[in-house]
């Protein structure tokens, strides 16, 4: 359950960092927010497999939740 939502909390987190950053960069119109932008890709890309790990994990009976 632990990889699940740190996979969950990595992709709420670049998503609400894309909103931001598009925000901002239409607000002042500075390149800058690029930088965030590709941090919050970074967060995607880390936060994706985590969560199709934890996903995969629960499915498959190896959590602590299913019964032995």
């Amino acid at each position: 359950m632990k990889l699940l939502y740190a996979g969950i909390s990595l992709i709420s987190i670049a998503a609400v960092g894309l909103v931001f950053a598009v925000v901002m960069e239409i607000a002042t119109a500075e390149p800058v927010y690029y930088s965030v932008m590709k941090v919050a890709a970074g967060f995607f890309g880390v936060g994706g497999p985590i969560l199709g790990w934890g996903i995969a994990r629960r499915s498959s009976g190896k959590g602590k939740w299913r019964e032995e």
